[in-house]
């Protein structure tokens, strides 16, 4: 069944012209997929970080696991009485992290993310350039049919979280950009959500502490 066309309108000489509504529909529609964009932008970029700082992590850890075993072979007194059970508490530790960053997938996650917002990008250009032409009229059926395209985009993936939103909101920015505000309140909020978002991808360089913990006793003993 065809889709009944709604009616253009018409200026005085029979050319078709905008349907105003249905301009002001394209204007709201291009700035909320160009601030999603953005935001699975944020998304993105935020899950690569987190990928990439567990695996500095974990290799970090596995590297000195085994020297630290080795050591373990030659010298028992190495870490205290306690080394063996000591060495079995970190190489489980280890087991854990590993499976737990393996289930939050956050190489793959950010992949997603990627090509989602690739998606949005470009179907922001062309609402974008749709709006500026001038030979097609701008319909409510043409609107309509941009607005189920980005819907789709937006359910291929996982949605971003409120700080990747919230992280372009800043004062820096020109009036121009959709995302100036003068708003105090969001200024914090924003602050707040990029604190807790550099707090959680910089938590694995912090566990850099164990593996140079095991490290130091080794160098002491081979250092004369």
């Amino acid at each position: 069944m065809r889709r009944r066309r709604l009616p253009l309108l018409s200026s005085a000489d029979g050319r078709e012209t905008d349907d105003p509504e249905a301009r002001k529909q394209l204007d709201t529609l291009e700035k909320r997929s160009y601030k999603t964009y953005r935001a699975r932008q944020s998304a993105c970029n935020r899950l690569g970080k987190r990928a990439r700082a567990w695996n500095c992590a974990l290799v970090a850890l596995a590297t000195s696991t085994t020297v630290a075993s080795i050591g373990l072979l030659t010298d028992a007194d190495l870490y205290g009485e306690n080394g063996e059970a000591l060495m079995v508490c970190v190489a489980v530790l280890s087991l854990v992290a590993s499976l737990a960053t393996t289930n939050m997938d956050y190489s793959g996650r950010s992949r997603d993310f990627f090509l989602n917002y690739r998606k949005i990008q470009r179907i922001s250009v062309e609402m974008e350039e749709f709006g500026r032409q001038r030979d097609n009229p701008v319909t409510a059926e043409a609107v309509k049919a941009l607005s189920i395209s980005y819907q789709a985009i937006l359910d291929e993936t996982e949605n971003h979280t409120p700080g990747d939103h919230l992280r372009h909101f800043s004062k820096a920015h020109s009036p121009a950009d959709p995302y100036y505000t003068t708003d105090k309140s969001l200024i914090r909020r924003r602050r707040g959500a990029v604190a807790a978002d550099f707090g959680i991808t910089s938590f694995p360089y912090l566990t850099l502490a164990l593996p140079l913990g095991l490290l130091v006793p080794l160098v002491n003993r081979l250092i004369p």
